[in-house]
């Protein structure tokens, strides 16, 4: 979290060079205000891992001086500590820390950051597709309240494909989840996994699959008009499944018409196909890292890059009433 610290200290150095010099008119020249020295004895200590000594400066300036212009970034730097110290239970300290700074400086301009950094300690957190979802789940809310809340945040590209990498991990658990009660002929327990997958969960790389199964499980149970539905929209937009032929025949075998392919809702699916095990949408950028990536740092590192290209925002999240390029 080096760059966040970099970023604070210059922001909060530009704002305490005229409002210290105006507090320290009356001490002797030279001397640094209590809440500046504890700022900058928290920060060398964060810097060497002194995490403990690192929060108690920081907590201090808090407590005594709430209405110093550095309060707002300590209560960053704590949360930072936490985040840097590592384990589970550190983390989810991070994760409190960073709330409570949303809650109190909800307009603040490092207010993206601090959520984006809620979320990507889900991510971190977040397991396989066949463990427990309950980190994935809130990465999903986490990154969401990200997107509704700072559409126009220069980490949003990122965000938005760290979302699309955990929507793809809920919606495999679920269809794994179907398809066990789909071998074990449980039909109705089935279908209301594949239900799940196909409303909440529409650019699913495996939707095909997914929508196939369903349409299986409707007919072994007796409801051929409504698995009529599912084959027929397998047939439609899915002409590069390994399903579009079994979809076709089961039409052909129930006697029902075989929809023409719809080229241009194939070509939106066939976009979000993705292999087994190779795809990460964020690939390219984290393989310098080892296990989960740490989204925050690529978002940073991201928006870094495109400000010294002088490339700004992506276009498809500039406002132009409100946000221009550098």
């Amino acid at each position: 979290m080096k760059v966040l610290r970099t970023i604070c200290i210059l922001m909060l150095v530009a704002l305490a060079a005229g409002a210290c010099g105006q507090k320290s008119a009356g001490l002797q020249e030279g001397a640094a205000a209590p809440d500046t020295q504890l700022f900058e004895n928290g920060m060398t200590y964060l810097e060497k891992s002194q995490f403990i000594k690192a929060r108690l400066s920081f907590q201090t300036l808090i407590n005594t001086y709430p209405d110093s212009e550095f309060t707002p970034a300590s209560f960053l730097a704590i949360a930072d500590s936490y985040y840097d110290e590592g384990g589970a239970s550190n983390l989810l300290q991070a994760e409190a820390q960073y709330k409570d700074f949303l809650i109190f400086y909800p307009t603040h301009e490092m207010a993206d950051d601090a959520q984006l950094k809620v979320a990507a300690i889900n991510y971190k957190l977040m397991k396989p597709y066949d463990r427990d979802s309950t980190n994935a789940r809130k990465a999903e809310q986490e990154f969401k309240r990200f997107l509704q809340n700072y559409p126009d945040s220069e980490l949003t590209p990122t965000a938005r494909e760290a979302l699309r990498d955990v929507e793809e991990t809920l919606a495999r658990g679920k269809s794994e989840i179907g398809e066990f009660y789909f071998r074990r002929r449980s039909y109705g327990a089935a279908e209301a996994r594949f239900s799940e997958v196909i409303e909440e969960y529409p650019n699913y790389s495996m939707l095909d699959t997914t929508l196939y199964r369903m349409g299986r499980a409707l007919e072994e149970s007796g409801r051929v008009t409504e698995a009529v539905v599912y084959y027929a929209k397998v047939a439609e937009e899915f002409p590069f499944s390994d399903h579009f032929d079994a979809a076709t025949e089961r039409l052909i075998l129930l006697e029902q018409p075989v929809p023409a392919v719809n080229e241009q809702l194939a070509a939106e699916r066939s976009a979000n196909l993705r292999e087994e095990g190779s795809f990460n949408p964020i690939k390219s950028v984290w393989q310098v890292f080892s296990g989960r990536p740490d989204i925050y740092e690529i978002a940073r590192k991201r928006a870094e890059e495109r400000e010294l290209a002088g490339e700004g925002l992506p276009p498809e999240i500039v406002s132009s009433s409100n946000v221009s390029n550098p």
